[in-house]
């Protein structure tokens, strides 16, 4: 299986290839430190502004129920109530309509500016209430202020000191520290095995056997083009080797074949050389020369032609509009001589209307001639060879009949092999290759088309050869 090397039980990776553990892990930390920040950002600042609300609503509250106890009253009895009656942490500060400062709980009162323009007293006498901040810069602190006006004009007036935002941050920062600091332990560890258990079917991928692994559906489509790739290499590999053991029966049964005309040439050659045949034994020795030459002729013909055969495809300036008709006739003509010498009847169908294919003449040719020759040597004494070309609408059919010794069933698959002989002994006789079958398939499916046998050990055969009829693409082939 040509899947690559392996390098510590799993595939070698490129040296810039990102970890995917390392992605899945730092991702998630990434964004769970962000999260984490951005929570505890958002909570601080909305736990700021509760506790000011808080802290506002409180103040407005405690002033509005002094209020109501300096309602009704003159101001010199208002003073004294808020100097001895009412306490608390806030401070307190009342404010004629005038703008004037009556009292106030932390300074003297005759020593205080005029109020009347402060924001808290303008909003008060607008609305009735009013809350509002202001920041010390100084003393990096926020006053809040929340003032009520009262039925004689003259206002009440509450402050309290508040920590700023940036002070609450300040005072904050130790214990978020820690807490975020423990956070991100956790999420460390969180991430490291979570990015683990996510990454664990990944690591324990067989991609051996890719479809038995149990791993998330988004992976399956990947998987089954693994395995599909993984069919194509095994079923090429399967090819590959079929074809190497192919290429060495062929060159073994090649050499093989060749070596017994060659030493049979040399054998009488060199008995014709030394002299010592006798005169009538001079041409017995030349006629087996020359048969064997022969022989040896037609195995190089036949590995050449096949060798022709096995090449990607045929040049197009090979391809001609054939009449299989005209074909079979010329070959029938030929080998009509053949025929009489084996004692065996041949018969052609007339050339009437003429059965065209696109293709290569010579190999149709000797297509033909291969498969009406062997009919006529296989035949016996007195048999006969039906030779037909026909048109069925779709395909060129040509049959070739005998009735010869017959083929048994269960060799009627090999006989189209390279170099298989049924026979041996008979092919030999007749001087066989065993490589004529075998270019008839060849051509055949080089054309479009197949060959197929019927056969009966006490009729004969019957070899059938299907073409694809010219059509209308053809009609500008030469």
């Amino acid at each position: 299986m040509l899947l690559g090397p392996k390098v510590g039980g799993c595939f070698p990776r490129k040296q810039d290839s990102p970890s995917l553990f390392r992605v899945i892990f730092s991702t998630m930390l990434m964004f769970s430190v962000v999260v984490i920040l951005a929570m505890t950002v958002l909570l601080s600042f909305l736990f700021f502004s509760v506790s000011e609300r808080v802290t506002e609503e409180r103040l407005l509250s405690e002033a509005q129920a002094a209020a109501s106890q300096l309602e009704g009253k003159g101001a010199q009895e208002k003073v004294e109530i808020l100097g001895s009656e009412i306490a608390g942490a806030s401070r307190y500060t009342l404010v004629a309509d005038d703008g004037k400062v009556l009292f106030d709980s932390v300074t003297d009162a005759s020593g205080m500016d005029n109020h009347g323009n402060r924001p808290e007293i303008v909003m008060a006498r607008q609305s009735g209430d009013a809350i509002s901040v202001r920041h010390s810069k100084t003393l990096d602190i926020d006053t809040l202020y929340a003032a009520v006006q009262l039925d004689d004009g003259s206002v009440i007036r509450l402050a309290q000191d508040h920590y700023s935002r940036f002070a609450f941050f300040s005072m904050t920062f130790a214990p978020l520290a820690i807490v975020m600091a423990l956070s991100l332990a956790a999420v460390l560890l969180l991430s490291r095995g979570l990015a683990r258990r996510i990454i664990k079917p990944i690591d324990d991928l067989d991609v051996a056997r890719p479809l038995e692994n149990k791993v998330y559906a988004e992976m399956e489509p990947l998987l089954d083009r693994i395995s599909q790739q993984q069919e194509r290499l095994l079923e090429q590999n399967r090819e590959l080797a079929q074809v190497e053991s192919m290429r060495r029966d062929f060159s073994s049964n090649v050499s093989h074949d060749m070596k017994t005309p060659v030493h049979a040439i040399s054998g009488y050659a060199e008995i014709l050389k030394s002299g010592a045949a006798s005169p009538e034994d001079v041409q017995r020795f030349a006629g087996v020369i020359y048969d064997e030459a022969q022989m040896l002729r037609k195995l190089i013909d036949d590995v050449l032609t096949l060798s022709r055969l096995d090449e990607v495809s045929f040049d197009i300036q090979d391809q001609r509009i054939i009449d299989m008709k005209y074909v079979a006739n010329r070959v029938c003509e030929r080998l009509s001589i053949l025929a009489e010498e084996k004692e065996v009847s041949l018969s052609c169908a007339p050339v009437d209307d003429p059965v065209f294919v696109c293709g290569n003449e010579q190999m149709l040719e000797e297509m033909t001639c291969n498969l009406v020759e062997n009919a006529i040597k296989y035949n016996k004494r007195g048999g006969m060879v039906r030779v037909t070309v026909r048109s069925d609408g779709e395909s060129c059919v040509l049959r070739v009949s005998d009735t010869g010794m017959g083929i048994p069933q269960e060799l009627q698959e090999k006989i189209f092999q390279r170099f298989y002989r049924p026979d041996k002994s008979r092919s030999k006789e007749t001087g066989g290759t065993g490589l004529g079958l075998a270019i008839v398939k060849h051509v055949a499916i080089r054309h479009g088309g197949n060959v197929e046998v019927e056969s009966d050990e006490s009729l004969g055969s019957t070899f059938t050869v299907t073409l694809p009829l010219l059509d209308d693409s053809d009609d500008d082939v030469l």
